[in-house]
């Protein structure tokens, strides 16, 4: 299950990370990745020589725009914004932990890795470039900070849908990093199972409950003013 951001992620929260321009203007967290790509390229060696002289000597080439590849973990929630994307070109951030940056422009598609025996599922983000590289000296006031679940959500859980069963429900006690967000709650499939939030004190407990034999991804969104807001689901299958 992914826990957070930074369980799934080598870019953490607001440290190293690839960013993206959204419809507010601002960057925010595109999806957890592993790696945030490699920016420009080596110059090319041109090789130049004189009549006369014993030794050649060198002098830097044309600077290659090279395709930039992400590896990153294969879960509904990522490949869900992959594909709300894909072959789309879009303004990316490659944000570094002191606020400099790099931005370009690029066209994005995405794979699945091969699965080893024993290994977490894995694909590959590919953005081809549209521009060239832009250094940014202050990202401060480009980047947008995103809301994040901090509490553990299964990726697949199965209930009954017999209200005299144990495992008629299932609970989550939502919590974000910032904490006082506010949370709202889906099922895509209302005839299979439902979900609801408490009130009060338990307005942050969404609790998921067995209507019919089938099955419902549920999604959980939390915002915050002045945040990003996040999205995290759980497919449920009732029995």
């Amino acid at each position: 299950m992914i826990n957070s951001y930074e369980d799934r992620a080598l870019s953490e929260h607001m440290g190293s990370a690839l960013l993206m321009k959204k419809a507010n203007g601002k960057y925010s967290i595109l999806i957890p990745v592993e790696g945030t790509g490699e920016n420009g390229s080596t110059p090319a060696q041109l090789d130049k020589t004189a009549i006369g002289n014993k030794q050649s000597s060198s002098v830097e080439g044309r600077k290659e725009n090279p395709q930039k590849t992400l590896p990153f973990y294969w879960h509904r929630d990522n490949v869900k914004i992959l594909e709300s994307i894909k072959g789309e070109i879009h303004d990316f951030l490659r944000l570094f932990p002191d606020m400099t940056g790099i931005k370009y422009s690029g066209k994005v598609d995405y794979m699945a890795n091969n699965t080893d025996v024993g290994s977490l599922e894995q694909g590959q983000i590919t953005i081809t470039p549209e521009t060239q590289d832009e250094y940014v000296e202050n990202c401060y006031g480009l980047i947008e900070d995103t809301v994040v679940f901090t509490n553990a959500i299964d990726e697949v859980i199965t209930i009954s849908a017999s209200s005299s069963a144990a495992d008629h429900t299932k609970a989550y006690s939502l919590t974000t990093n910032p904490s006082g967000a506010t949370f709202t709650v889906a099922s895509d499939t209302t005839g299979a199972a439902t979900v609801a939030l408490g009130t009060g004190d338990n307005a942050n407990v969404a609790t998921i409950t067995g209507v019919a034999a089938g099955s419902a991804i549920i999604t959980f969104t939390a915002a915050k003013t002045g945040y990003a807001s996040f999205n995290r689901t759980v497919l449920v299958i009732v029995k």
